[in-house]
């Protein structure tokens, strides 16, 4: 077996025709050819599917059972074959969990970050809070002036009933003196004076009372002064307090025999000494939107909570109450509701032949919320109802129809719980660094002010986070923020995204198996991308690229051309070498375009745009920036734009959505948008997207274009059917 380059012999995968092929280690090559020819059976299905199906057999029986089993390629054999990773179009989630963050591995390294180097501040006093140790104790107070005079003491809580034992075991532990109601008593291990003072003091509630460990002044010793935080610390649960006859920042006033002291608080948890308020401690799950420890309680982590959405409830505004302008009660099983307003309406003035849009606030306030006093639950009970029976299925349906998302009124957008948002970095918490720019966040991590300490710390978190936004911003994406969904890109920006995944893994002699990784994008993208590809081979590894882009083609170190035709007529290898030698051969029909022998024809004369034009005015769905736009009928209408600049946003998620309204077609609620004309000179809208057409495995062509349908009415209607 050569260790230079990657043996297939006899391999017959799909249409392949028992193909013998050698490909060299560490070089870009690129797979082209007519589609259907077989070059994603032969890089994906043999190559990757082979590569991962031996890493996956080197597990234990017991782990293989977890994980998703590759058939084993028809090939006699394949030899010098690295680890395979694959960056195909199936790679994007559809999750609302599945952000940029989350899948470029960026929103892992920063909650290690965060959880490694994060200051947590309270939100009430906005002062730092930190945990303690007798050490760092011993420092803040040893950087106080000299003549400043400090009383160590810890705090136990003192009633009636408990006083007895409390006076006990703080003379048998030693201790002479306590602060009681403000008062200093002096006990010097007398028991009764002791116990008397603080039943006394607690009357019949209870009463804190602070034993003094030690006192003394500026310039006492490093080892006494930590000793006596030692001792105050366990005696107080982790909890101690240093009070100072000096004014101090961060300190509470309070009152010592009249006189103002100052009290600094010490803790081994994260408790604020001020506000007394306990703060969790920082570990990456407290950082996540996935775990219960980060996520917002109210809508667990997404974000966004369902409630009604007026629109979908009253989808036309120029109806009266009367005619139906609540849909939802239009049906014969809910009519009674809208009769029950209209029962009542009179007695609070509530019209019910003017248009829903005019309307009162008042007025939509009763609608929604409903009257008590009158037994009429509004769409707020009916609502409810539905909710409380969506056990059933038809049930659980209609309620979808009426219900829509909307930012969550808890967190406003972060998924995170209030804790989380008060640990910061450089005055930034986690959810403000994932909103900004990715060009603004490279900028916001290259300009980061940390100690020696926290560099020394945070050292490999920062080199991953940084070089993760670095290849984001390389190829285009920093237009976008890391918090954004992976279900809101477009096809361009989610390969992207998924090449960044495995750019940013740093590994070295591995196998990438990249399928069309520039289909999508605007030809102004696609010289980012080819440079990333290009880094990805210096660095030792060998990349397959599935490809028709004719930057692509040329970038690479060899061509592999599969051919000559597609289906049957495809399966064999009919060019390998370099880009030169393809434009010298005949055979090859890639190399016949690139060589510009053959080429596409233009019309000589275009179809004139005169059958009318359909208008969308406000268009202001993500980055649109409130447009109006005319679209010509009656001819091929392109959108074009460099990837990400708002097309799908236009014309997937914004017009189609608003001709379906129109038309009374069930579709995804459209992003916002003033109105839309000219809808009546069309009968129908139809999306042709990249979703798949079918996931059953008795899904085929045949069916999808409903040919059967016709072949089965002709069987009906023999005389022996």
């Amino acid at each position: 077996m050569s260790h230079r380059e990657i043996q297939l012999r006899g391999v017959e995968v799909h249409n392949l025709k028992s193909i013998d092929l050698d490909l060299p280690h560490r070089q870009l090559i690129v797979f082209c050819g007519r589609s259907g020819s077989g070059k994603t059976s032969l890089a994906l299905d043999t190559l990757y599917a082979e590569g991962q199906r031996r890493y996956i057999e080197s597990f234990s029986a017991y782990t293989r059972q977890f994980l998703d089993r590759l058939e084993k390629p028809a090939a006699e054999r394949i030899d010098g074959l690295p680890p395979a990773i694959a960056v195909t179009h199936k790679n994007a989630s559809r999750s609302s969990r599945s952000t940029i963050g989350t899948s470029t591995e960026t929103a892992d390294y920063l909650r290690l970050l965060f959880a490694k180097i994060g200051r947590t501040y309270c939100p009430v006093c906005q002062h730092e809070v930190r945990r303690d140790s007798p050490e760092s104790a011993a420092q803040r107070i040893a950087a106080l002036p000299e003549e400043t005079r400090v009383m160590l003491t810890f705090i136990r809580e003192a009633t009636r009933d408990t006083a007895a034992a409390l006076a006990a075991e703080l003379v048998e532990d030693g201790f002479v003196r306590a602060l009681v109601g403000g008062q200093t008593l002096q006990f010097a291990g007398q028991l009764p004076t002791l116990e008397a003072a603080l039943q006394t003091a607690a009357g019949e509630g209870s009463t804190q009372v602070h034993v003094i460990v030690d006192r003394v002044t500026g310039g006492v010793s490093a080892e006494r002064l930590r000793d006596s935080l030692e001792t105050a610390l366990n005696k107080g649960d982790g909890q101690c307090f240093a009070l100072v006859n000096q004014a101090v920042d961060g300190a509470k006033e309070t009152l010592v025999d009249g006189q103002a002291w100052w009290r600094l608080g010490f803790s081994r948890t994260l408790r604020c000494s001020t506000c007394d308020r306990v703060f969790p401690q920082l570990e990456p799950r407290l950082f996540s939107f996935n775990s219960p420890l980060g996520a917002c309680p109210t809508c667990e982590g997404f974000g966004n909570v369902i409630d009604i959405d007026m629109e979908l409830v009253a989808p036309d505004p120029a109806k009266s109450l009367r005619e139906g302008a609540i849909a939802p009660w239009n049906t014969p099983a809910y009519a009674h509701e809208l009769e029950e307003l209209i029962a009542l309406a009179p007695d609070y003035g509530i019209p019910l032949d003017v248009p829903f849009r005019e309307l009162s606030p008042e007025h939509l306030h009763l609608i929604r919320e409903g009257i008590p006093e009158r037994n009429f639950g509004g769409l707020r009970g009916f609502f409810a109802w539905l909710e409380r029976h969506k056990y059933k299925m038809h049930l659980r349906v209609y309620l979808s129809r009426w219900r829509t998302y909307r930012e969550c009124p808890t967190c406003r957008g972060t998924r995170l719980k209030d804790d989380t948002l008060n640990v910061r970095i450089a005055d930034h918490n986690i959810a403000q660094i994932s909103q900004m720019k990715v060009a603004d966040a490279v900028a916001f991590f290259r300009n980061l002010e940390l100690t020696d300490h926290e560099r020394s710390i945070a050292r490999v978190m920062l080199e991953q986070v940084q070089t993760r936004l670095g290849f984001l911003s390389q190829v285009g994406l920093g237009y976008l923020t890391l918090d954004r969904t992976l279900r809101t890109l477009s096809g361009g920006e989610a390969q992207r995204v998924a090449l960044t995944s495995a750019l940013g893994s740093n590994l070295v002699n591995m196998l990438y198996v990249l399928d069309e990784p520039s289909i999508g994008l605007h030809p102004h993208d696609v010289d980012q991308l080819k440079d990333a590809i290009v880094r990805l081979k210096q660095r030792g590894n060998t990349v397959i690229l599935v490809e028709h882009e004719e930057s692509m083609i040329r970038a690479a170190d060899q061509l592999v051309e599969v051919g000559p035709g597609a289906g049957e007529r495809g399966g064999t290898i009919i060019f390998q070498g370099t880009l030169d030698q393809m434009l010298q051969t005949p055979e090859s029909l890639t190399g016949e375009f690139l060589s510009e022998r053959r080429g596409i024809s233009v019309p000589e004369e275009r179809r004139p745009a005169t059958h009318g034009r359909i208008r969308l005015k406000g268009a202001r769905g993500n980055n649109l920036k409130n447009i109006t736009v005319e679209f010509p009928l009656g001819v091929l209408c392109l959108v074009t734009g460099v990837s990400g600049s708002g097309k799908s946003t236009l014309v997937q998620d914004t017009l189609y959505g608003a001709l379906c309204r129109r038309k009374r077609k069930d579709a995804n609620k459209p992003y916002p948008y003033d109105d839309v004309y000219g809808d009546g000179q069309i009968d129908d809208v139809v999306l042709v997207d990249q979703s798949p057409i079918g996931r059953s495995p008795r899904s085929n062509p045949v069916t999808y274009i409903k040919a059967f349908d016709e072949i089965r009415q002709v069987f009906a209607d023999t005389v022996e059917a």
